[in-house]
């Protein structure tokens, strides 16, 4: 194999290699819609220290986005102004409500869901 081949061949090992480091990097993207009154999906799985990005968007009128026991807290544009785009990283394991806590209507109450965090080093047994 010549010498030009062999540094050919390790140029795109090394591209791969920052190619996958890079994809590594970014978080995991969850896409949730949110309308009058639900918000889909309305349950969430994710683990300790995993970062994701949600990217939630409205079929309908402006609606918040709140993690209780986190700082996180927005508003969801209304259907046809973009969509919400925030990370978020979960150091404990447990459950986080979520619900929207802006005034939608009658049913705003009913507007919730859950992120269930799981700590991947703690066996199913025990948790």
């Amino acid at each position: 194999m010549s010498i030009g081949r062999i540094a050919a061949v390790m140029g795109a090992v090394v591209l791969a290699g920052e190619f996958l480091m890079a994809r590594q990097d970014s978080p995991r993207v969850i896409y949730i819609t949110a309308e009058r009154f639900s918000f889909s999906p309305s349950q969430l799985s994710l683990r300790v220290g995993e970062e994701v990005e949600f990217r939630i968007s409205s079929e309908d009128t402006s609606h918040g986005f709140r993690i209780a026991g986190t700082s996180l807290n927005a508003t969801i544009p209304k259907r046809g102004h973009g969509e919400l785009a925030v990370k978020f990283r979960p150091d404990h394991p447990g459950r986080y409500k979520f619900e929207c806590n802006r005034m939608c209507g009658a049913g705003h109450s009913f507007m919730q869901g859950v992120v269930i965090v799981e700590d991947p080093t703690t066996p199913k047994a025990s948790r």
